[in-house]
Parts: C-alpha cells; structure tokens; sequence
C-alpha cells in the first residue's frame, strides 16, 4: 500500500543489465523497462527454440546445390581426361586443368554468395516467426503478467511522488544505487530510454547486495519492475541516506 503521510521507498528495475542502469545514473533519471516481461510469455518454449537446428533451409539448399555441382563437374572432368595423356607436359593438358581449375574458383564463390544470401533468407524467416509469437502472445497475455504490468506502470507515472526514495539495483555491479525523486513523470517522445523518465538525485553510495535487507533477493527475481518497501526493509534504506548528501 502506498502511504499518503510520508515518503516512500521504492526498488525500480530500470531496464537491461549495465547499459539503462550506467544511463540512469549519468543523466539523473529513473525509467524502467517493460520489455523485461516478454520472455516470461514464452515460458519454455524459447528453450525449444534454441534447441532448434539453426539454418536448417540454407543447409538443405546448399547440400542440393553441391550435389548438383559435384554431378556435373564429375561428368567434365571425366571427360577432359579421358584419352589425354598426363605423361608428358602437353599445352592441351595444362589448358584443360587450368579450366577446370576455374570452374572450381567460379563455383566456390558462389557457394559464398549462396551462403550470405540464404543466411539473410534464414534470419528474415526466424523474425518473422518470432513476430507471429510475439503478437499471438501480446494479443492476450497471461492475467497474472497483464496485472503486474498494470500495476508497475501505475506505480511509475501516478504513485512514485517527488521526495520518494528509489533504489536501482545495478546488476553487473552486484551492488544498488539510491536516489530521490525530484520531478514528476514525463513523456518526450523519440528520447529513446529518457522519453519515459523521472527526474533523480543520485545518494553517492553504493551498497553490495550481499548486504541489503533480508528479503531483497527475492525482490530482483519478483516479475514485478517496481516494487514498495516497508517495514524494516524502508527504515534500511533511508538509513542509507544522509539528507544533507541530496
């Protein structure tokens, strides 16, 4: 529950490990990421997806194409020894192997032309699949995600006041970042990662994880990206900052 009467004190997971979190932290504002949830409507079917032979067009195609290369230079080949004496260092014989020779380096750079091509082919077709699950999946989530997405977006642009406390966990760091509200939320469109945001001032300590309250591990594995502390978990937090700092 949100207390009306005083401050209150906020863990925000801003967004992708190290690049949003540093982004924060330099430019003094806060956001969070949504894009965090998506996997979580797969469940285990990115792991099948993952299992899945990758390229497996390009190489069928390629198996066929070689195939039909190694048929039809065997056959040339047959026939430009056929009859040919190799005894003896003859113009004839040079000039026939200098040609199959560049039938070789013809063909081998189209085998590398082939493979770009039908490697972009093979990425293209896996978009497109994973598009078609992304929106059969988007259309209609899971209620439990669809509640928690609800609910951190509602906490991020009307309950988080001005003089909140924030903490960010900054997760190739292994330590959390503190800081206090000092603007309203704000939309500016095409500002990438700052067009959802609120203004910040950074607390200038830094706290390991390993020493935060009991409890805050369960917290960064929560599907929630923004969650509010009490009890002795906000009394430890504002023991981290000291107002004279802000």
């Amino acid at each position: 529950m949100v207390h009306e009467h005083r401050n209150n004190v906020w863990v925000v997971r801003t967004g992708y490990c190290d690049e949003q979190e540093k982004t924060c932290i330099e430019r003094d504002f806060i956001s969070f990421d949504l894009n965090m949830h998506v996997t979580d409507l797969f469940g285990n079917e990115l792991m099948d997806m993952k299992h899945h032979p990758p390229n497996y067009k390009k190489y069928m195609h390629f198996g066929d194409k070689f195939r039909d290369f190694d048929q039809r230079f065997r056959k040339e080949f047959e026939d430009a020894i056929q009859n040919m004496d190799c005894s003896a260092d003859r113009p004839e014989v040079v000039k026939k192997m200098k040609r199959l020779n560049t039938k070789l380096e013809k063909f081998d750079e189209e085998v590398k032309q082939f493979d770009a091509t039908m490697h972009k082919f093979d990425e293209f077709e896996r978009i497109e699949q994973m598009k078609k699950a992304l929106l059969a999946r988007l259309t209609s989530p899971p209620d439990d995600l669809l509640e928690v997405w609800a609910k951190d977006l509602l906490h991020f642009i009307k309950d988080i006041r001005i003089y909140d406390l924030i903490v960010i966990p900054l997760m190739c760091d292994k330590q959390v970042a503190v800081g206090r509200v000092r603007d309203n939320y704000k939309y500016r469109e095409g500002k990438g990662v700052l067009s959802h945001s609120r203004k910040m001032d950074w607390h200038d300590t830094r706290v390991p994880f390993e020493n935060m309250f009991f409890g805050f591990d369960e917290i960064l594995e929560s599907k929630s990206s923004i969650t509010l502390l009490d009890d002795d978990a906000r009394d430890f937090v504002q023991g981290i900052v000291v107002d004279e700092t802000f």
